[in-house]
């Protein structure tokens, strides 16, 4: 099982703490990238994910595995 260190998103302290491994799975795995805002890539963990964002997710799950 993969994992990805989180230190480059500016958000990674706001991942709780029962998602981090989920996380820097997703992160590793290329299944999350982040969203850009001001130049910076943020995951936003406490935000809300848009159909279009869970849709390009469930895709590459599904391409991966």
């Amino acid at each position: 099982s993969k994992s990805a260190s989180l230190a480059n998103f500016p958000d990674a302290g706001k991942v709780s703490d029962y998602a981090q491994e989920a996380m820097k799975w997703a992160v590793a795995e290329g299944l999350i990238t982040g969203t850009e805002k001001n130049g910076k890539i943020y995951l936003d963990p406490q935000g809300s994910a848009t159909r279009a964002q869970i849709a390009t997710i469930l895709m590459r799950f599904d391409q991966k595995f």
